[in-house]
């Protein structure tokens, strides 16, 4: 899973605390099953897709902007991040 899957993760699961949610709660709102909340809120995404994490973060009222620029000359190769104004 990359790096940046990992981070969605963390920022759904900040978003579920933040609301307050249960995890049953967060399976409604969410539309999957519970085992799978569970396996967010304990740090192990693997298995969901990058497009299905930003899809629970958009469902959770967060917005994902996605920005692409070119790398700076120090680094040939481009990096992909997840950067939050504040970690709700």
């Amino acid at each position: 899973m990359p790096a940046f899957a990992a981070d969605l993760a963390i920022r759904i699961v900040a978003a579920i605390r933040a609301r307050k949610l249960t995890q049953a709660g967060a399976v409604r709102l969410l539309k999957i099953d519970q085992p799978k909340i569970s396996r967010l809120v304990h740090g192990r995404p693997s298995g969901f897709s990058t497009e299905r994490l930003m899809r629970f973060l958009s469902l959770l009222g967060r917005d994902i902007e996605i920005v692409v620029k070119r790398a700076p000359r120090s680094r040939r190769q481009g990096q992909v991040r997840v950067v939050a104004n504040r970690l709700i």
